[in-house]
């Protein structure tokens, strides 16, 4: 990149991602471009750091075309470059970030032997170092996005690389909870609401959360039984991360559910958006369904239910609602790993269905029905 084409990059990332993400791209002082018959077409921009032990780590931190040169293979040409850069730059490993959805970037970075890392791969391999990596990486509240890397050496031939994604399941979902929970209490205590907090909270308040995310991930899992798909839960670790930061700095409450997602490596959104959109529509609305209902449980006054139980509903009713508005209402950058999105993207009068429902509720709760 010349010094003049600066702007010209930044009109490009604007074009390319939308006028608010693209407004976040900044030129890196490894900055490639491609042109097509003089014209910009295409931009990786790569960073080098510093980790463990003075190893030398290079990032491709952004990679986007022009969307009217889109299918050329001008990604593929400008992710390969950026690649053999790093490597001449004398990096030890290369890293990515990539939105779970996002398969035209994962199955590129996944050609060139890159690999997802599981949160707790990450901490296995790297430690204290995740400190220094995540910052340059940007994976520190890029909502559902997912790390990837692979060693500066040549890469390993596609019979080595793992066919499935690593990671996630039952355990992280768990985790994804007791985690949350204590993001809530945190909360409580950080609004000066610590009163409100009882020993007995320990287990209610994480039993609350559970219920929320479980009625969701349920019926996700059930409708991709039905419709022939194999997902697996990841967690969104720096969901969790901004949701920390939320907490701490202005004590609000940021859901990081996590998400499903095809178990292979390798798949195309494109493909299989029909049936994910299903799925994810089958989630948004057991979300929405599950506030409803406790709406209605305040409305008629179902205080005869057992203290236990009623404590549990109590609890839930402000994560089942803050999810939902991101769940649903907030379909775009930086929040399209949530359900509403793929919903969206498949079909419009299904998204309307759900904003619809959602914006009734939020009247209702405002009215004090």
């Amino acid at each position: 990149m010349r010094p003049d084409e600066r702007r010209a990059v930044k009109q490009l990332a604007r074009r390319a991602f939308g006028p608010l993400q693209g407004s976040f791209v900044t030129p890196t002082d490894h900055t490639f471009v491609y042109e097509l018959s003089g014209e910009l077409a295409g931009v990786v921009a790569l960073e080098t750091f510093t980790y463990r032990r003075n190893r030398r780590g290079g990032v491709v931190k952004w990679l986007f075309t022009d969307p009217k040169a889109q299918g050329r293979g001008l990604a593929a040409e400008l992710v390969a470059h950026g690649v053999a850069q790093l490597q001449e730059l004398g990096c030890h490993e290369l890293f990515t970030t990539v939105e779970g959805f996002n398969t035209a970037s994962s199955n590129r970075f996944a050609d060139l032997g890159f690999v997802p890392v599981s949160p707790m791969q990450q901490i296995r391999r790297y430690r204290l170092s995740l400190l220094r990596i995540a910052p340059p990486t940007f994976h520190t509240i890029d909502i559902g996005h997912f790390l990837w890397v692979r060693s500066a050496a040549p890469a390993p031939s596609p019979a080595d690389q793992p066919s499935t994604i690593p990671g996630g399941g039952a355990a992280a979902w768990l985790a994804n909870v007791v985690i949350t929970a204590a993001l809530v209490a945190l909360q409580r205590l950080r609004i000066g609401a610590a009163g409100e907090l009882h020993a007995h909270l320990v287990w209610q308040l994480p039993a609350a959360i559970a219920l929320v995310f479980g009625v969701r991930s349920g019926i996700m899992k059930l409708a991709a039984q039905r419709f022939g798909l194999e997902l697996r839960y990841r967690i969104w670790e720096t969901g969790l991360t901004l949701s920390a930061l939320i907490t701490v700095l202005f004590g609000g409450v940021f859901p990081s559910p996590g998400s499903h997602y095809p178990k292979p490596v390798r798949w195309s959104y494109r493909t299989e958006l029909p049936r994910l959109a299903l799925v994810a529509f089958s989630g948004a609305f057991a979300v929405l369904a599950l506030a409803w209902l406790l709406v209605a449980y305040e409305v008629f006054g179902l205080t005869d239910a057992p203290g236990v139980l009623h404590n549990v509903l109590a609890l839930a009713v402000l994560p089942v609602q803050t999810l939902l508005l991101f769940e649903v209402l907030l379909p775009f950058f930086p929040f399209a790993s949530f359900n509403g999105r793929r919903v969206l993207d498949y079909h419009r009068a299904l998204w309307f269905l759900l904003a619809a429902g959602t914006v009734a509720l939020f009247w209702v709760r405002r009215a004090g029905w």
